[in-house]
């Protein structure tokens, strides 16, 4: 196990300990009492992505419906956001709150599920003509752009600029990983060749993140307020899954089954601490629980397809898995879409244990 400098398991250090430098105050501010905080376009990312999920799974007759109750379940959730962000253009108040998050290592890095969500809910547009391909390709390039600058900011701001080791959070891994999801949708716009480029940019930066992460936690732990944030650890390798089926013309089985096995044990770790982060109070941190737990799925999908086309014999057992990991990522995403509606974050007794 690993343990902390002070020889206690990683997964304890933080809950009782009190910050002591001024950036690691950040990770221990209030929850944030915005009708629209930034973890929110998570949670669209989240059900726009379940939305293509479902409609894969199901028999094509319920392509429509799917997409149809995703997408206003997901627009609910993320035009709130978006209109936060307009309206700071002109009002201070608004955008000294705006500031505030876009200094804060934890959720700045979040920022970036806004353009991945316009790029997912862009390929509900594909059914609907050359209009509706030209759209989504519009989003997908839109999309792609606004993450390359939020990640050009993030690289500015949190390591060039201040840097330091206990500012580095699973949130980070969104900030900078999170462009693969534009890979993952590429060919779904008929854009496979400009995903493979990301596929290729994306996987070095998976790796280094990967490690910069695991190395905070390790020595650092985490703050009880950003426990559900490592539910995010299951999804850069997924993505990678993802973009891989994806993006390539041509798989290698060992190469994919090496990524999805590599996947899954992640998931597997995941889900062996998600007890014990489900046991935080309510936050906006609940969004981690959501996007990363359907990606999963999503990439197991992927594999067994791309492992079938091949001609491996797929065992009932794996089919089952698929099934279990998406079941518990819609229960997830119902969760915790209930939790962002009630916000109970908000109310003055709420507190952070």
């Amino acid at each position: 196990m690993f343990r902390c400098r002070n020889n206690t398991p990683w997964f304890q250090h933080a809950a009782d300990t009190q910050p002591s430098t001024p950036s690691a105050k950040l990770f221990f501010r209030p929850p944030q009492t915005s009708a629209a905080p930034i973890p929110q376009a998570g949670l669209a990312l989240a059900i726009f992505s379940l939305g293509n999920l479902l409609a894969a799974m199901l028999p094509e007759s319920w392509w429509m419906p799917s997409h149809i109750a995703c997408a206003g379940f997901g627009l609910a959730f993320l035009i709130p956001v978006l209109e936060r962000h307009l309206r700071a253009i002109r009002n201070p108040r608004i955008r000294r709150g705006l500031a505030v998050d876009y200094r804060d290592p934890t959720i700045a890095p979040l920022a970036t599920t806004m353009p991945m969500a316009l790029i997912v809910l862009g390929t509900y547009l594909v059914r609907f003509g050359h209009a509706g391909m030209l759209g989504a390709r519009i989003l997908w390039w839109l999309g792609t752009t606004v993450i390359a600058m939020l990640m050009g900011y993030l690289l500015w701001r949190f390591i060039l600029h201040e840097f330091q080791l206990e500012n580095v959070c699973p949130a980070w891994l969104v900030g900078f990983v999170g462009v693969l999801v534009a890979a993952v949708n590429s060919s779904t716009v008929g854009l496979a060749w400009a995903g493979r480029t990301v596929f290729h940019m994306g996987f070095i930066i998976d790796v280094v993140m990967l490690i910069l992460i695991s190395t905070r936690i390790a020595w650092l732990g985490l703050p009880p307020a950003i426990r559900p944030t490592m539910t995010i650890y299951t999804a850069p390798i997924s993505l990678l899954v993802a973009s891989y089926a994806s993006t390539c013309p041509r798989h290698s089985p060992s190469f994919m089954l090496t990524l999805v096995a590599c996947a899954q044990l992640l998931f597997a770790f995941v889900a062996v601490l998600l007890p014990w982060m489900l046991a935080t109070p309510a936050s906006p941190a609940w969004a981690a629980f959501t996007f990363p737990t359907i990606i999963t799925a999503t990439a197991l999908r992927n594999a067994l397809d791309v492992l079938a086309q091949n001609g491996w014999r797929i065992p009932a057992w794996a089919q089952w898995l698929q099934l279990g990991e998406t079941a518990l990522a819609c229960g997830l995403t119902v969760t915790t879409a209930v939790v962002f509606i009630r916000r109970p974050w908000t109310r003055p007794t709420a507190t952070l244990a």
